[in-house]
């Protein structure tokens, strides 16, 4: 009796893999879906995903489409990818939030393996800043003021992932912030001597450092920024990894590894495209690229060391 239920299922294993195997010979053969897990009125992922989606589909031979799906700070979103069929036909554009933060404060019903990266794609240009009469002008200078005075430091949240690589800048340096959430977070806080240091996206940061008000610390961003190549990042100046408030392309997590490959392959290659960099440099992401196995080898050292820092901030048990 054993033994022709082993035949059998053996049998039923056979078949399956042949199914499989016959349905990643032909993939792709029906339109494929990229979701976005925010509104698309001038989202950055929406406008460059348009973009990118015409070009991925010349070269793979079918449709693409761009389909938002917001809500929850993108765990919506992200939850409908995780539970999409694994078969190369759904993917989409997911950030550290939704993928590391988000998840260690268990704001998700999915964990962060459930979804398979095609790599980390690009990153928001943010950085720390202060005012250009500020004695520092660098990480290490800001944690030697730091250690003897207070720095007063204006942030989005203490959830926040650029407030996260604000954290691990002073733990790494000996100092503490006294930080204060605002609601409405502006560079004039800086400015008109109400913080030290804020955590800000560099468009918003422009107008001020052209001025001569402001100044840049540290960029936030893998590499650095492409409007002041001069300024190191975070990792640069040896306060910790390339932190930075990164965007990936994801699949659900049993999607089959050649396929992978290829949809990463198709998304990477459309990101050189002449069109999808100019788009890419109007909304002013900072592309990069890391592949399925480095992306996911990030995430788990993130995961590991926010996980760190939140549980030291009391965000998370």
């Amino acid at each position: 009796m054993f033994g022709k239920l082993l035949r059998a299922a053996l049998a039923a294993t056979a078949v399956l893999g042949v199914s499989m195997g016959a349905a990643m010979a032909d993939w792709p053969s029906k339109p494929i879906q990229i979701i976005i897990p925010w509104p698309a009125p001038n989202d950055p992922s929406t406008l460059v995903a348009n973009a990118i989606a015409p070009v991925m589909s010349d070269e793979l031979g079918v449709p693409v489409k761009v389909v938002n799906k917001p809500g929850g700070g993108a765990v919506l979103g992200a939850a409908d990818l995780a539970n999409a069929r694994p078969d190369g036909y759904t993917m989409g554009l997911v950030s550290i939030g939704p993928m590391i933060t988000q998840v260690l404060r268990g704001k998700t019903p999915y964990k962060n393996d459930d979804l398979q990266p095609l790599g980390l794609v690009w990153s928001s240009p943010f950085t720390l800043a202060a005012r250009a009469d500020a004695p520092y002008s660098n990480l290490d200078e800001l944690a030697e003021y730091g250690k003897k005075n207070e720095l007063r430091l204006a942030h989005w949240g203490l959830g926040a992932v650029p407030t996260l690589i604000a954290m691990k800048v002073a733990e790494t340096g000996g100092f503490e912030w006294k930080e204060t959430a605002y609601s409405e977070l502006n560079p004039l806080l800086v400015v008109q001597g109400d913080a030290d240091v804020i955590t800000f996206s560099t468009p918003g940061l422009t107008d001020y450092i052209d001025a001569g008000k402001m100044k840049i610390l540290a960029a936030m961003v893998p590499d650095r920024l492409p409007a002041y190549p001069d300024v190191p990042n975070v990792s640069e100046q040896g306060y910790g990894d390339a932190y930075s408030i990164w965007f990936g392309a994801f699949v659900p997590k049993q999607t089959d590894k050649e396929i992978v490959n290829k949809l990463s392959a198709a998304f990477f290659s459309a990101m050189k495209n002449e069109k999808v960099a100019e788009v890419i440099e109007n909304v002013g992401v900072v592309p990069h690229s890391s592949g399925p196995d480095e992306a996911r080898a990030r995430m788990d050292r993130e995961l590991a060391e926010f996980g760190t820092t939140m549980k030291n901030l009391g965000i998370m048990e």
